[in-house]
C-alpha cells in the first residue's frame, strides 16, 4: 500500500526513511559531482541519461553507462572521485522540510532508520550537513548489502537492525525503485513526491 500524505498511519513500530529526495535535496550536487567527475576523464554525462535513474546506485549505475556507453573507465576510481567532490558539495544540500519535520516529531516515539542506496561515505555527511544524522538509531547504506534497490536488502536490514518486524515498519520513498523495494520488504509506503517538491 503506498500513502501520499506524510503523517504515518498506526500502527506501526518504527519509520525507515531513504535519504537522497526523501529527507534530503541532493539531486544538484549529486549531479555536478558525477558530472565533473567524468568530465574529468573526458566522459560527458548526458543529463537526461542520468535524470532517467534516479534511484540506481552509483554502482549499478557506473556499470550501465559503462556497458552502454562505450566508456572505459575504472568503476572504483569513479566512484571514490566522486564521492570527494560530492563531501565537497555537500555543504549546499537542504533538508526536505516536510519530511525532516517528521523525523523530528516521531523522534522521541518510535525507533527510526535511514535505508540509502549511497554509500556510507556520502550519506553520512549530507545527513551530518542538515543536521538530521543524529535524530537516527540506525543508517543502512549500499555498502551493507548486496542489492541496491529495487531489492528490498537495505530495507529489511534497517528493520532487523531497528529490531521491528517488517510489516510493522513504514517507508518513505521518492524513487519507484525505492517503493518497489519496501513493497517487496512487506511494508506499507509513502510515496513523499506527491506531498513535497524538492527544488
Amino acid at each position: 500500500m503506498t500513502n501520499h500524505n506524510l503523517d504515518p498511519a498506526p500502527p506501526f513500530s518504527a519509520l525507515i526513511f531513504d535519504c537522497d529526495g526523501t529527507l534530503v535535496d541532493t539531486q544538484n550536487a549529486h549531479h555536478r559531482a558525477l558530472s565533473e567527475t567524468l568530465a574529468a576523464k573526458g566522459i560527458a554525462l548526458d543529463d537526461d541519461w542520468y535524470l532517467a535513474r534516479t534511484g540506481t546506485s552509483i554502482r549499478e549505475l557506473l556499470a550501465e553507462l559503462r556497458s552502454t556507453g562505450n566508456h572505459e573507465f575504472d568503476p572504483a576510481d569513479v566512484m571514490l572521485d566522486r564521492e570527494r567532490r560530492y563531501v565537497e558539495l555537500a555543504e549546499t544540500v537542504t533538508e526536505i522540510e516536510a519530511v525532516a519535520e517528521v523525523v523530528r516529531t516521531y523522534r522521541s516515539r518510535v525507533p527510526l532508520a535511514v535505508a540509502s542506496g549511497g554509500t556510507r561515505a556520502v550519506v553520512e555527511p549530507t545527513l551530518r550537513n542538515v543536521g538530521l544524522l543524529d535524530l537516527f538509531d540506525v543508517v543502512v547504506t549500499y555498502d551493507d548489502v548486496e542489492r541496491g534497490k529495487p531489492s528490498p536488502d537495505l530495507f529489511l536490514l534497517a528493520a532487523e537492525r531497528l529490531g521491528s518486524p517488517p510489516n510493522d515498519c513504514i517507508v518513505y520513498e521518492d524513487t519507484d525503485e525505492g517503493v518497489q523495494a519496501a513493497q517487496r520488504a512487506g511494508m506499507r509506503v509513502i510515496d513523499v513526491r506527491a506531498a513535497v517538491n524538492p527544488a
